[in-house]
Order: C-alpha cells, then structure tokens, then sequence
C-alpha cells in the first residue's frame, strides 16, 4: 500500500491433512535429515502398528489399522506434519507463510502488472497442485479463498472484467471481500471491520453462556472464567492489526467492560473505572500496547524470532561505536509515505518503545519487561 500496490493473497486448505500423511515419504524424509538408524526405527514404531474404531452408544465397530496420519493430539504431530509439508514451498515464486497445515502464498504487484501477478499466482498453484499430488495431499479448492488487498483508491481503479481468475485444478477461485486467516478476518482495505464485529459476535455468545450462573459463582471464579472466555477473545492476535480507529477501539472498550460488569454483576450505566483497577485489568488501549511491546521484545532479544521480523527492527548506532544511542535502546523508524505503513505493527510498535523508560526497554528478561510495562501503564491509566 505505501508503494501503491495492491497484494494477491491465497488461502490454501488442505482436506484432513494430518490424517493423510504418507508414513513411507516422511520416513524417507526424516532420513534425508541425516538422523540415525535407531531414530529412524522408533518413528517408525511410533507412526506404526495403530488401529481405530468408532464407538456410537454401546456398539463398536471392527479394529481397522491406520497406515497414514501423525497421531491426533500427540506433541510430535504439528512438527512431524512441518516437516513433511516443508518441501512445498522449494519451487515458490510468491512470497508464502505456512503454520502446520495452513499455506498462504502473496504476491504484490502495481495495477499494470496484475493480470501478470495473477499469472504467477496461478503458476504456485499448479506446482502446489502437482507436489500435493505426490506426497498424497488434498486440497479443497471450494474453501480455498483468494483477496486483493490495497488502499481504496487503488482498488477502485481494477478493471476486474479483464483481470484472469485465480485456478487451482481447473476450479475458478473467486476473489472474496473478506477472508480468514488463522482466526483474523482480512478485508480489502485492511479496516477490520469485519473483525472487529466478529469479535462482538464471539464475546457476546460467550457472554450468553455465562451468565446462566453468574449469580451463583463466586468473584474470583467468574474473574477466572471472564479471563479465559472473554478477554482471550479479544487479546487474540491483537498485535498484527495496531491500525484500528478510535470507534473500534471504543468498541473494544465496551466489551471489554461487559467482562467487568459480569464479574461484579453491575448495571449497564454503572461506571467501572474503579472495578477495573481492582481487576488490575488495563484499559484496552494499554492492553494492546503490552502485547504488541511484549511481542517486539521477543523479536529483538529472542534467539529464535523469525528472521523476516528481526531484520524489520534495528537499534540507532547499533554498527557505530560513535553514537551513544544505541545505549539507550532507541529504535530507528522506517521512512514511510502513507497511514497505511504509519499504522503498521512495525511502525506502531518502534513509537510506543522508544516512549519508554529506559529501566523498562533494558529488562532483562520478558517476564521482568512485562511486570515493569504492566505497572508503568497501571500508573498511567
């Protein structure tokens, strides 16, 4: 957006894949990882020898081997599956992200070069379709979903009679409005309307289930419980999308209060400042803001934060032994051009530290840097 074009970005779903998982081709493919003959052979056992049946009322039926899958539930699954998928993305012109069972590939292009975008787009799609041939993968085109992302000045300007669509096996792929990614719903102009509405939707239902007990539950129980189901409902994923309006996050705000008011049993017009601080709950403001700092501390210090986020973050001075500012933990801001990139986590996030006091950014440790972070905005709030 800041460069003023727009991303073709594709969903790829892939049909029961942890239960379809060659056992042969993923032995064959820990054993091109140069592990050892005695590991080989307890994967071996650990993938083999497993039966199912299925059980309605008292009535069972027969045993059945299971010749394909990583065991459901098991800790090894998610890793063993990374592993198995991990090839797909050798022959990948787009750009891609993939988390367990879950592949998007994205491509950007400026308006002149998009029927050429989506040529190379529909090209990674053919490879995905001819590798999830080989390794005994399904995908289902009818729940794959495909977005074209830019501001709306840009995306008023597509000719979309002469835009190619997107095909994966000969199946059109229709472009959608509004996409879901892991739980977050995308929409063209990143606005998260949709999200944001999604949110109120989810809090309510819960909120529904709750009360039918509320009167009967002690405080610390229903403290625990509007913790677990109603604020995880709002804490998800709330770092990777910083660029909300005052109006969403006044939204944000209310629901979070309809967790307060359940907590203590309070009326819709009861203030809730002072119940809030006896929470020790931040305001939802703030609540972001220890997120997406808590997150960024993870990215700078962390030895294992991916890569493609590490190097989006550099310290002033960090390579001069001139300028004393890198001791003071002081982030550089990127240049950028529009709202788009200043509402960005990367840009969001570098504001909000070099804010901070120094005894914050110079924890030792997250759990340090959270405590302090936590009570500087309990101060502030």
């Amino acid at each position: 957006m800041d460069n003023k074009q727009v991303t073709i970005l594709t969903l790829i779903d892939f049909s029961n894949a942890f239960n379809v998982v060659d056992h042969d081709i993923l032995l064959s493919i820990l054993h091109s990882f140069n592990l050892s003959p005695p590991v080989l052979r307890w994967f071996q056992n650990y993938l083999g020898g497993r039966r199912q049946r299925v059980k309605i009322d008292d009535s069972f039926s027969s045993w059945h081997d299971v010749g394909a899958g990583v065991p459901q539930g098991g800790v090894l699954s998610p890793l063993l599956f990374t592993m198995f998928i991990n090839s797909i993305s050798q022959n990948l012109t787009s750009h891609y992200h993939m988390y367990a069972d879950d592949l998007q590939i994205y491509t950007r292009s400026s308006l002149d070069n998009l029927s050429a975008a989506v040529s190379s787009t529909n090209g990674d799609l053919a490879t995905i379709y001819q590798w999830s041939k080989s390794f005994g993968l399904k995908v289902n085109p009818s729940k794959t979903q495909t977005i074209v992302i830019g501001s709306q000045y840009i995306l008023s300007r597509i000719d979309w009679s002469n835009i190619p669509p997107i095909i994966y096996d000969n199946v059109p792929i229709p472009y959608s409005s509004t996409v879901k990614n892991l739980g977050v719903f995308l929409d063209v102009n990143l606005s998260w309307a949709h999200h944001i509405k999604e949110l109120s939707k989810r809090t309510f239902a819960a909120l529904r289930s709750l009360r039918r007990l509320q009167s009967f539950l002690p405080i610390p129980t229903k403290t625990m419980l509007a913790q677990s189901l109603l604020l995880s409902v709002l804490d998800y994923a709330d770092a990777s999308y910083p660029n909300l309006t005052e109006d969403q996050l006044n939204t944000l705000e209310r629901l979070q209060n309809v967790a307060i008011r359940y907590v203590f049993g309070l009326r819709k017009y009861d203030h809730i400042s002072e119940f809030r601080s006896k929470l020790k709950w931040l305001p939802i403001r703030f609540r972001r803001n220890l997120h997406m700092l808590s997150l960024l501390y993870c990215v700078l210090f962390s030895p294992s934060s991916p890569t493609y986020l590490k190097r989006k973050f550099e310290f002033i001075g960090e390579h001069s032994k001139v300028l004393r500012s890198s001791e003071n933990l002081t982030l550089r801001l990127p240049v950028h051009k529009t709202k788009y990139f200043h509402k960005s986590f990367e840009v969001q996030a570098i504001l909000l530290w070099n804010a901070l006091p120094l005894n914050i950014r110079k924890a030792d440790s997250l759990e340090i840097f959270k405590r302090r972070l936590k009570e500087y905005y309990l101060s502030l709030s």
